[in-house]
């Protein structure tokens, strides 16, 4: 077990990933995590973490002498208390390293912002997949402190969903009630589309031209809704105006929307649209999902119409909504694409299957009346004829929000 009383840290330790904390919790990190060093600040559990057979280093990480020895390409990993957290956060950015964090209280995320830290997962599973980068299945046991906690208290983390349940030798279907019982098996899945699922939206960009207060109240709402930040591009002439990280610089649109795509600084455009423009339409889209506002206090009732060979688009976003306004209908045009549909547990919609004319069934449930439509541009699934597509686009009555 390394030392830094004198600093001293051979050449040849350069780890993948680099995991702060101490106790079981970094262990079970390290366990998932190929090519992880463990530094850990208590010389008892650094040793009892060794004796285990992880790769340990006692030391003090918020020592700046001690990140300085490793290589910046490692991904780092906060998993202590927040404030030791914090402060290692702080050091760890000057040196440019790529950093996680497990946190604690909930309430103090907004603090890891401010240090510039992004990647905050709210559980181990969670961080995992975040790390891996794509989807992975977990299996969780359930604790005694778990004992009664229902599903829909029970926090698996923004990028993890529980799709089964394994009690007593059964596989029970999950749902937002259901009671953890001392010794079920959770089954979870983690990964980017669920977060996605969780809450899509970071950051909003509104395309501010022509639009009413209304039009804005209804951006606001839904930024309000996703806890997102809403980024505001004034359209002055042919240009847009943008106040972004405290400086205000004018762009083209084309311009803006490519420079916040490449800093991965936007999740949807939210915009108003008073003519058929399919050239515009089209290349916000093909960047990022695109809202066209009507002044909507709220989404009582949303649609999402599964016009695409691509039924993902439609469906991960229509969870998130069910998620945070409920009310969500699902219309699948046609019934192979049910097979895209996965029941997880923090969603409750309802879900309908076309069985005459997908083109008729689509119009007749619009007409019924929404105050959101979720659709693909591509609409390359049902049958809907084009024209009828931008009446729906169009229509003053909804709001409708387009994916490619």
């Amino acid at each position: 077990m390394g030392n830094t009383n004198g600093i001293n840290i051979p050449e040849q330790i350069q780890p993948v990933n680099i995991i702060i904390g101490s106790g079981d919790r970094v262990g079970k990190i390290a366990s998932k995590l190929p090519e992880s060093l463990i530094i850990d600040r208590n010389p008892k559990s650094a040793a009892d973490l060794e004796l285990k057979g992880f790769n340990v280093l006692n030391a003090d990480a918020s020592n700046v002498e001690v990140l300085s020895k490793f290589d910046s390409g490692s991904k780092l990993i906060l998993a202590d208390e927040d404030e030791f957290n914090l402060k290692v956060a702080k050091i760890a950015k000057t040196l440019g390293f790529d950093v996680f964090a497990v946190v604690s209280d909930e309430e103090k995320c907004s603090l890891y912002e401010i240090e510039g830290i992004s990647k905050v997962c709210s559980s181990v599973e969670s961080l995992i997949s975040s790390v891996f980068g794509k989807t992975r299945y977990l299996e969780v046991p359930v604790s005694d402190e778990m004992e009664g906690l229902t599903l829909r208290e029970y926090d698996a983390g923004e990028d993890c969903m529980v799709v089964s349940i394994f009690r007593e030798g059964k596989i029970l279907h999950p749902f937002p009630e259901m009671k953890l019982k001392s010794g079920d098996l959770l089954g979870v899945v983690c990964g980017e589309h669920v977060r996605i699922t969780k809450n899509p939206f970071d950051n909003i960009l509104l395309l501010k031209g022509e639009m009413g207060e209304g039009e804005v109240k209804e951006a606001e709402m839904l930024a309000e809704k996703f806890s997102a930040n809403l980024i505001l591009f004034e359209k002055v002439g042919n240009a847009f105006a943008c106040v972004l990280d405290g400086y205000s610089e004018s762009f083209n649109l084309d311009e803006a929307v490519e420079m916040l795509k490449r800093s991965d600084e936007l999740d949807l455009i939210v915009t108003t649209l008073k003519e058929k423009n399919e050239k515009i339409l089209k290349d916000l889209v093909s960047k990022f999902p695109t809202l066209i506002l009507t002044g909507k206090g709220n989404y009582r009732r949303t649609l999402a119409l599964v016009n695409t060979s691509n039924p993902d688009s439609v469906i991960n976003i229509a969870k998130a909504f069910s998620r945070y306004f409920g009310g969500v209908k699902v219309l699948f045009l046609e019934e192979e694409q049910l097979k895209h549909f996965s029941k997880f547990t923090e969603t409750e919609m309802e879900v309908e299957v076309s069985k005459g004319n997908p083109m008729v069934d689509a119009v007749k449930e619009f007409k019924s009346g929404y105050d959101l439509v979720i659709l693909s541009l591509s609409n390359n699934i049902g049958n809907i004829d084009r024209d009828i597509l931008w009446k729906i686009i169009l229509d003053k009555n909804s709001s409708v929000l387009v994916v490619e």
